[in-house]
């Protein structure tokens, strides 16, 4: 009798304790943080699916919004352009229809120096010569040079009293008749555009030498348009000289002597003590 008297109440408790469970359940704060650890994975899938989408122009590696790696340099000009001959090769600056008329008076936003390696120069010796263009304006500056296909760079050397002492003796030869028949390489302007207190250097190497015209087999060789080659005669006597360098700058106001596009310095030429 005591038995079945506890029964009814038996049962009440298991209802209870049924009811309790499925109330804990639909409480959220209550849910299991094992969800994600399913065996079939459907809570980290789920997971997953609530997260926000993946921005493809977000750049890789975060940052923080930092776009600084989406800048991109200048490939013909800037601050600092280190190897000038090699910017004016590219194709990517080459201006297209410039104009060749227009004079830029660069004479109080540009500065040229021309530096070499070492103020004495052995005759018949191999210099390297610096020249550095600065822009000393407060605006961008943009320098077009002649390029045919490559920018051509040479020297000529002057006595201090005007005299030209390299240049090969006689009146220059004619050339081959299949290179003067020959298609002439098509002249183009290549643009460099120096920022404000920016500059632009260019390396070259001139030998202290003076030069007669080449043979004829030479001659065959040469690139249409260029004139007649030329090759070693012997070195310089010593002395001081005039050392200009023949650039392909354009487009800028300059005199009768182009002291712009043919930037000069003296040096000595003279055995090395």
């Amino acid at each position: 009798m005591r038995a079945l008297a506890a029964l009814p109440f038996a049962l009440l408790l298991a209802a209870a304790a049924c009811g309790g469970a499925k109330k804990d359940a639909d409480n959220p704060e209550n849910a299991s943080d094992d969800t994600s650890a399913s065996d079939d994975g459907g809570g980290a899938s789920a997971a997953a699916d609530q997260l926000p989408a993946k921005n493809d122009s977000t750049p890789s590696g975060g940052g923080g919004g930092d776009d600084s790696g989406n800048k991109k340099s200048n490939p013909c000009g800037g601050f600092e352009v280190a190897d000038l001959a090699s910017v004016l090769s590219q194709v990517a600056c080459e201006v297209q229809n410039p104009k060749t008329d227009a004079q830029n008076d660069v004479k109080d936003k540009l500065e040229i120096k021309v530096i070499p390696d070492s103020p004495r120069i052995a005759p018949g010796s191999m210099s390297n010569i610096t020249v550095t263009y600065k822009n000393k304006s407060p605006k961008d500056l943009a320098l077009d040079f002649v390029v045919d296909p490559e920018p051509r760079f040479d020297f000529e050397v002057y006595t201090l009293k005007g005299t030209r002492v390299d240049k090969p003796k006689g009146a220059e030869p004619s050339l081959p008749p299949e290179v003067q028949n020959a298609p002439v390489p098509e002249q183009k302007v290549a643009r460099v555009t120096l920022a404000t207190q920016g500059t632009a250097t260019l390396k070259l190497q001139w030998n202290a030498v003076k030069y007669k015209w080449a043979g004829k087999d030479r001659a065959r060789g040469a690139i249409p348009g260029h004139g007649y080659p030329r090759e070693p005669a012997g070195p310089l006597p010593k002395g001081q000289y005039i050392l200009r360098v023949i650039t392909p700058l354009t487009g800028v106001f300059e005199g009768v002597d182009h002291e712009v596009s043919q930037p000069r310095v003296q040096v000595t030429v003279a055995p090395m003590p």
